[in-house]
């Protein structure tokens, strides 16, 4: 999917060389599975304090995600989460994976409405398919589209984004992640994300 996201990126603006920004991630485990991101207008909520994250031991989850790299291009953005079965036995997922998105104070974001599919966001190839059972055996991955705008058209600032939940599919713990630099949202409030596909064998 990265090559596909990456192509309808450089489609949006012909003539146009797009950046590709690194994303590292840091392997953590988010300890508070009830989390969700809630509310409305453009605030920042802070439910008080709690457990926060803490480093995860070599997939003690069975699984681990990963984000990027990002496309960028004339303030379209798009990146992919990849999700790598790392334990021993199948791991199944079929949906959309569930995010929360966190500020510097790794509190939950308000204000921004998570889309399934790219909500004319911008038209991308497959981003738009519907959810499908995806079985991942050991060592393969599924990956997942997210894509957004950074235009900033409103006086109250841009949202910035440094952290990310990522649970797999319901239920599971969610797991952390810290790209570089953050998420840009701009101030549209909107964040397309597509369904989980098996990511593509190797070709060699």
């Amino acid at each position: 999917m990265a090559t596909r996201l990456r192509d309808a990126a450089l489609c949006v603006v012909a003539g146009i060389a797009a950046t590709s920004l690194i994303w590292t991630v840091g392997d953590l485990t988010y300890d508070d599975p009830s989390a969700r991101n809630t509310g409305e207008g453009a605030s920042r909520e802070s439910p008080g304090p709690g457990p926060g994250p803490e480093p995860s031991e070599a997939c003690s989850t069975g699984i681990r995600v990963t984000a990027g790299p990002v496309d960028a291009a004339m303030g379209l953005r798009a990146m992919d989460v990849t999700l790598l079965n790392c334990g021993t036995d199948t791991y199944r997922v079929k949906g959309y994976p569930g995010l929360r998105l966190l500020d510097d104070d790794q509190q939950t974001v308000t204000g921004v409405s998570m889309i399934h599919g790219s909500g004319g966001i911008t038209g991308l190839p497959g981003f738009d398919d519907p959810p499908r059972a995806v079985s991942l055996r050991p060592g393969e991955t599924a990956t997942a589209g997210l894509v957004w705008r950074n235009t900033v058209t409103d006086v109250g600032g841009p949202v910035d984004v440094p952290y990310l939940t990522v649970e797999a599919r319901p239920g599971a713990l969610p797991l952390l992640v810290t790209p570089d630099g953050g998420l840009d949202l701009g101030t549209t409030g909107r964040l397309g994300v597509s369904a989980w596909r098996a990511t593509a064998p190797d070709a060699s």
